[in-house]
């Protein structure tokens, strides 16, 4: 993985800057050309709204949100956390400042050093009940 510190706070593998540029680009040609730098032509995606398998079916997901909330954006609110070909990180979508949603990703990362596979799940863990 090569690491790179463009427009964000962090370093962190290039793909996964390509990554996240598709989920902040509104133009579509942009999106596609961000996902080919970033994913495998089969990544696997999935998220407690939706699951599909392929480029084609995550540039559709983008292009749905960025064409109902062209004013979102996507940061990453932490670390990237890697070992063994995965990388685990905070994310946070916002709009005009103020945050909507928190989320954490799981990322696998095949040979090649694209992304094949993106597990994400919203908001933090449930903390365990107290029993008293």
């Amino acid at each position: 993985m090569r690491f790179r510190k463009p427009a964000w706070d962090i370093p962190m593998p290039a793909e996964l800057v390509s990554y996240w540029a598709a989920w902040n680009e509104n133009d579509e040609a942009k999106v596609r050309q961000h996902l080919h730098e970033a994913v495998t032509s089969d990544i696997e995606w999935n998220d407690p709204r939706d699951s599909f398998t392929g480029i084609d079916a995550l540039a559709a997901a983008i292009h749905e949100l960025r064409s109902t909330k062209p004013e979102y954006r996507f940061a990453i609110v932490s670390e990237v956390d890697a070992h063994h070909s995965r990388l685990r990180y905070r994310w946070d979508m916002i709009r005009n400042g103020r945050t909507l949603m928190e989320g954490l990703d799981i990322v696998t990362v095949a040979p090649s050093g694209l992304i094949e596979r993106v597990d994400g799940f919203f908001g933090e863990p449930t903390p365990l009940a107290t029993t008293a």
